[in-house]
């Protein structure tokens, strides 16, 4: 009988774990009061373009790093000076999960202030 007892809470605590998202007190933003530690949040796409764009302007060829849209979903956008296939080949595809689009643009001069 005291193994059936035991099998029977070990069971309601499973499966009460399985329903706790289901439960979690809200704040008024609509967010869970609490976290797990393990559960990483994703960053925005500006936080992405901010941590990697001294990094892609260090590459030889890029003259620029702004965001943009490529197939309806936002993208880092990585401005070239000309069409070498060297300095395309420098530019990764993908910085965390956003894709990155190289366009030529040519040189980029900031115009003098009136």
């Amino acid at each position: 009988m005291n193994k059936n007892l035991g099998l029977i809470f070990i069971t309601i605590a499973l499966v009460s774990l399985l329903f706790l998202p289901l439960f979690t007190v809200m704040n008024q933003e609509k967010q869970p009061l609490f976290l797990l530690n393990s559960v990483s949040i994703s960053q925005t796409i500006e936080q992405i373009k901010e941590q990697y764009e001294s990094d892609l302007l260090s590459i030889d060829g890029v003259v620029g790093v702004g965001i943009g849209e490529c197939e309806d979903k936002p993208c880092i956008k990585v401005y070239l000076e000309n069409e070498s296939p060297n300095f395309k080949k420098q530019i990764p595809k993908q910085l965390d999960g956003f894709k990155v689009d190289a366009q030529v643009t040519g040189a980029i001069q900031a115009l003098p202030q009136q």
